[in-house]
């Protein structure tokens, strides 16, 4: 579902989501919204990996909630987002991280949680025009409700990626798209240089196997994103981020949800 983006949701759009597991947003950001985005996107991807200039021979990969990155560090507070988030996850979901990604070439059918115990909502968005045959998203519909996702991996691997029945989600600068973090989503055929960032919220744990859930997630992503990457920088959240200087309410019920169930607590998620 495709449509001109406004807040709140409709109820046809929250059941649409529930029911398929995405939406896609058009014109999201402004022209001078975009401006920054992209200022901030290059100055970010550039001081992660100084000295290596973007060949395309690996995926490169920055969080972007740093005070250098005034836009981005605040993305996860813009009403916006927040406003579909809470409606989509509920009202404490939790707001976790941004980062911008240079990629190459096609990107794998997965979900973006490897537990049905973890979920969330993730919304992406691509800063040149992206279709069937550049790259743009693909979603199998429906697929956050498996509940055998080892099951539906070992099918899905058998098929050319281009081959698994999908919605492809064309998509232009300024367009938003999204997504259940257990939707199965892929891309295909895109340029030796595709720019897209995301930003990502959890849903607020509310038993054993939501929070041993998000614990693990804790404890992964140093793993999966800054030692993956090799990135200059070596935690996911700044002091000053945890700090919290604008006293947003927001993001200090975030911050202290995330200290009581000791995610902040893994090596490599806060700044030492």
């Amino acid at each position: 579902m495709g449509a001109a983006f406004s807040v709140p949701l409709g109820d046809e759009q929250v059941l649409f989501f529930k029911t398929f597991g995405y939406l896609v947003f058009r014109e999201f950001f402004t022209a001078h919204e975009l401006e920054k985005i992209h200022r901030e996107f290059d100055y970010k991807l550039e001081e992660q990996y100084p000295g290596q200039p973007y060949d395309g021979s690996r995926r490169y990969w920055a969080p972007l909630l740093d005070e250098d990155t005034p836009f981005f560090a605040g993305m996860l507070e813009d009403k916006r987002f927040l406003t579909v988030a809470r409606q989509l996850c509920g009202d404490d979901v939790l707001g976790m991280n941004t980062d911008g990604n240079r990629y190459t070439g096609n990107t794998r059918w997965h979900p973006d949680t490897g537990s049905v115990h973890q979920y969330g909502v993730k919304f992406a968005f691509y800063l040149e025009p992206v279709d069937a045959e550049t790259g743009a998203l693909r979603v199998i519909p429906g697929t956050h409700r498996l509940q055998e996702i080892d099951d539906f991996r070992a099918g899905v691997d058998k098929h050319a990626l281009p081959d698994v029945p999908c919605e492809v989600l064309k998509s232009s600068p300024g367009d938003v798209v999204a997504f259940d973090l257990r939707l199965w989503h892929a891309s295909y055929g895109g340029s030796e240089d595709r720019k897209m960032c995301t930003l990502v919220y959890y849903n607020n744990p509310k038993n054993g196997d939501e929070l041993a859930a998000l614990q693990r997630q804790s404890r992964r992503s140093p793993e999966s994103s800054i030692k993956k990457f090799n990135t200059k920088q070596q935690f996911l959240y700044s002091k000053r981020w945890i700090s919290n200087p604008t006293g947003s309410p927001d993001r200090q019920l975030w911050i202290d949800r995330l200290r009581e169930i000791g995610y902040l607590d893994a090596p490599g998620v806060v700044e030492a």
